[in-house]
C-alpha cells in the first residue's frame, strides 16, 4: 500500500463519551503535509495519533455506501454470509447475504473489498509511523514502550484480519500467498511490497501481539483503547487458527484466553437484555464508543439489525432489514436469556424469511450506542474448544458449562461422548453467543475448512464448498495499480 504521507494526520481525532481527557478536534491540513516534528514531539502527540487510529476503525467509509462505515460493517458483512441471519431480499445486505460478486463483494473492483483492504492498511501505516517515531519523544522508556506496544497490538490485529480474509485458512497451506508486509510508514513514493506467505504474515502477527501482551499494562485511558487483556484475547483467536495446523498451540489458546478474561465477569441477565450498546457493561473487554454528537444514525450498525418491534420505545426505527433464520431460533431454549427473538411485524406468506427478528442489539435513545469489539464470553468458548482439541473433554465441558449456566438456569453439562461431538457443540454455542458481533460462523467454517450449507427459511439457499475460491477475497485492483511489486499472477482467482 502507498498513501500520501501518514493518514493519521489527515483525520479528525475524537473525544469519547466516557473519556475525561480532551483530544485535538482535528489535525490539518488534510493532504498529509504536516511534519513528523509536529505530530511526534510529545506523548500528547502520539496519544492523539493513536486515538486517530481508533477513530479510523470506528468511522472509516472510504468511497463506499453507508453500510460500509467502519469496522463494524466489515464484521457484519461476514455475519451476513453465514446461515443464521437473513437480509431483506431487496434492501441493504442482500448482496452480502447472497455472496454476490459485485460492488458489495470480494471481487477486485468491489468497493466493499477496497473498504476492508484500505481500512486495515491505513491502521498498519499509522501504527508504523507511531512505532518509528515514538522512540524520539521526551518520555521515559516505560512510557514509550507502552505506546509502541499498543501500536504493535493494533498492527498485529490488522494483519491478522487481512491474512484470514485474503487467503484460505492457515492449516490448508501455510506457504500460500498472504498479503504484503510493510513495517515502515509509506509515502506517495512507496512502490509497495510483494505478497508474503501466510506463514510469514502470521509470524508477524504473533510477533506484534506477543510483544504487545508482554509490554502493555492492564490499565488504559478507556475501553476504546486496547490493553494487555485485549491483546491476550487477540492472541487466543490467532492461535485458534494456527493450532489447526499445530495441535500443541491449543495450550496457548487456553493460557491466553484465561488471562484475557481476568477482571471481566460474564454479564448478568439484565445486562444481556440491555441492548449491547454500552462499554459500561462489565463483560465488555473492548468497545468503540460514541457520544450523542457523534451519532451515525442511519449509517449505524444498529440501524440495520434493530427491528421495528424493539422494546426500546424511545427509539425511532431505521432500516430494520435483518431477520433471523428459523433453524437458528430453534437452537435456543425458552429459558435461555439469549432467546431474544420476536415474530416480525411485517411477516408475509410470500416472503417466508420475514419470520423472526432479534432484539439482542438495541441502540440507545440518542442513536449513539457503542460498538462491541471483544468480550469475556468468547474467551470461555475459545478455552473450552482448546481443551476439547487437547482431548481434555471433562475440563472442556466444565468451562463450557460456566457460560451455558450463566445464560440458561436450566442448562445441563454437556453429555457429548466424543471430541468431535463436543467441538461441534462448542461451535454451535459460539454462534448462539456471538452472532452479529464478529462474523463468528463465517470464520469458524473457514477455520475448520467446512462448507457453508444453508437451510431453513433463507431466501438464498447457498451451498459453498470449503474449497470454493469465494472463501478468499481478491486483492483490490487499486492495490495492483499502486503496487509495482505485484503482477497479475498474484491475484486470487474468481
Amino acid at each position: 500500500m502507498k498513501f500520501k504521507k501518514y493518514i493519521l494526520i489527515g483525520i479528525s481525532v475524537f473525544s469519547l463519551v466516557s473519556c475525561k481527557k480532551s483530544f485535538l478536534n482535528e489535525v490539518t491540513p488534510q493532504d498529509g503535509s504536516v511534519s513528523d516534528a509536529l505530530i511526534f514531539n510529545s506523548k500528547l502527540g502520539v496519544d492523539n495519533a493513536m486515538t486517530g487510529i481508533y477513530y479510523l476503525m470506528r468511522n472509516y467509509v472510504g468511497t463506499g455506501a453507508q453500510n460500509m462505515y467502519g469496522i463494524k460493517t466489515i464484521q457484519f458483512n461476514f455475519d451476513m454470509r453465514g446461515n443464521d441471519l437473513i437480509s431483506d431480499a431487496s434492501n441493504w445486505w442482500l448482496y452480502e447475504n447472497n455472496w454476490t460478486d459485485n460492488n458489495y463483494g470480494r471481487i477486485a473492483t468491489a468497493t466493499r473489498n477496497a473498504q476492508i483492504w484500505n481500512l486495515f492498511y491505513k491502521v498498519i501505516n499509522n501504527t508504523n509511523a507511531i512505532i518509528k517515531n515514538t522512540p524520539s519523544i521526551p518520555e521515559s522508556d516505560a512510557v514509550k514502550t507502552a505506546l509502541i506496544a499498543e501500536a504493535r497490538g493494533l498492527r498485529g490485529y490488522a494483519y491478522f484480519n487481512l491474512a484470514r480474509i485474503y487467503q484460505f485458512t492457515y492449516a490448508k497451506d501455510p506457504s500460500a500467498s498472504g498479503v504484503p508486509i510493510s513495517l515502515d510508514p509509506t509515502t506517495a513514493a512507496t512502490t509497495g511490497k510483494p505478497r508474503s506467505s501466510l506463514k510469514d504474515v502470521y509470524a508477524q502477527v504473533t510477533s506484534d501481539l506477543e510483544y504487545a501482551a508482554a509490554n502493555l499494562p492492564t490499565t488504559r485511558v478507556d475501553k476504546y483503547r486496547i490493553n494487555k487483556n485485549v491483546v491476550q484475547g487477540m492472541l487466543a483467536e490467532v492461535y485458534s487458527i494456527l493450532a489447526m495446523a499445530d495441535n500443541t498451540l491449543w495450550t496457548k489458546v487456553v493460557t491466553d484466553a484465561q488471562a484475557a478474561r481476568s477482571g471481566f465477569p460474564l454479564m448478568s441477565t439484565a445486562d444481556y437484555k440491555s441492548g449491547f450498546n454500552s462499554v459500561a457493561v462489565n463483560e465488555w473487554m473492548w468497545g468503540l464508543q460514541f457520544n450523542a454528537s457523534q451519532s451515525l444514525s442511519y449509517a449505524s450498525f444498529f440501524g440495520y439489525i434493530e427491528p421495528l418491534n424493539t422494546p426500546n420505545t424511545s427509539f425511532t426505527a431505521r432500516y430494520n432489514d435483518v431477520y433471523v433464520n428459523n433453524t437458528f431460533v430453534s437452537l435456543f431454549s425458552s429459558t435461555d436469556v439469549r432467546n431474544l427473538f420476536l415474530a416480525a411485524k411485517n411477516q408475509s406468506t410470500a416472503l417466508t424469511w420475514k419470520k423472526w427478528v432479534t432484539t439482542k442489539f438495541q441502540d440507545n435513545a440518542t442513536k449513539s450506542g457503542d460498538y462491541i469489539m471483544m468480550r469475556a464470553s468468547e474467551m470461555y468458548l475459545m478455552e473450552a474448544e482448546a481443551d476439547a482439541q487437547l482431548g481434555q473433554l471433562d475440563i472442556a465441558k466444565s468451562v463450557l458449562y460456566i457460560l451455558q449456566k450463566a445464560r440458561d438456569a436450566n442448562a445441563i453439562i454437556s453429555t457429548a461422548a466424543t471430541k468431535d461431538a463436543l467441538i461441534n457443540e462448542i461451535l454451535v454455542e459460539r454462534r448462539k453467543e456471538l452472532y452479529g458481533e464478529i462474523g463468528v460462523q463465517y470464520f469458524d467454517l473457514k477455520r475448520y475448512q467446512r462448507p457453508l450449507v444453508r437451510d431453513g427459511i433463507q431466501w438464498s439457499l447457498l451451498n459453498i464448498p470449503a474449497t470454493d475460491n469465494r472463501w478468499r477475497w481478491q486483492i483490490p485492483q487499486s492495490e495492483f495499480d499502486a503496487n509495482t511489486s505485484l503482477t497479475s499472477a498474484d491475484q486470487n482467482p474468481l
